[in-house]
């Protein structure tokens, strides 16, 4: 195992499953200790942090919904408590689903940009005060924010303002913080969630998928952790404020 991140204190939102779990495993094979913050799946999430504790890092798990503005105080006091300071947070908490124009309600678009946009933000803003030395922030955003989709208006905006605030976090933090904030840019990757994802939906990216450039397929979550675990070592340090094309070319500007 890698130690490029020894003594890290790392948090994940959304680290129950999916790319979430996944970078949260290998930020503790690279020697961080990590928090997992998860929604409704506990169960879940307690087998990511007792993997994390085979590794021999520490793990805690932290529950809390995007609709519930005092989680982001609450993740970061426990990553203090149990940590004493937050070198990396991983923004990967995210809602996707489709919805035509002509039916959005206020509750999904707050449901959405509760947990796209607000969750982020306020989890950063109460993170400042207890940053390591070198913190490093991922945000991961989707194709979506830069590619048109039919009945992706709300999703599609929410990634696009992630997009905007990675940037403008960059500026904001670099000086003051010694801080990266660069943003992962994935598309439609292979992980349970995918696979219980609406029928017409497969068949869509199953078919969109073979235009990839890098190959033919859908993306693995080791394809994209890669490059996130990447953004959170120090051979980063001169990457910030940047949008990293993380789906193989399928949209690639």
């Amino acid at each position: 195992m890698s130690q490029l991140l020894l003594g890290k204190a790392a948090i994940v939102t959304g680290g129950s499953r999916g790319l979430g779990a996944e970078i949260a495993v290998q930020l503790a094979k690279h020697g961080a200790n990590v928090l997992i913050s998860y929604n409704k799946a506990q169960e879940e999430a307690e087998k990511v942090a007792q993997t994390i504790r085979q590794l021999g890092q520490q793990a805690v798990i932290v529950q809390g919904g995007s609709m519930d503005r005092e989680t982001p105080t609450r993740i970061v006091q426990t990553a203090v408590e149990n940590y004493g300071k937050i070198d990396i947070i991983i923004n990967n908490a995210g809602v996707g689903d489709d919805c035509l124009l002509k039916d959005i309600s206020h509750d999904f678009w707050d449901l959405v940009y509760d947990t796209n946009v607000r969750m982020p933000a306020f989890l950063l803003k109460a993170a400042l005060p207890f940053l390591g030395l070198a913190p490093r922030i991922v945000n991961i955003s989707s194709i979506a924010a830069r590619a048109a989709y039919e009945a992706t208006s709300v999703y599609s905006s929410s990634k696009a303002a992630l997009e905007g605030l990675t940037r403008s976090w960059a500026i904001e933090l670099g000086h003051k913080y010694n801080a990266t904030i660069n943003c992962v840019n994935p598309g439609p990757i292979a992980t349970d969630m995918m696979a219980e994802a609406h029928p017409n939906a497969m068949d869509f990216w199953n078919a969109k998928v073979k235009e990839t450039p890098a190959s033919p397929r859908m993306g693995t979550v080791d394809d994209v952790t890669q490059i996130v675990i990447f953004l959170c070592e120090d051979r980063s340090r001169w990457c910030t404020g940047s949008v990293i094309n993380a789906n193989g070319g399928l949209v690639p500007v």
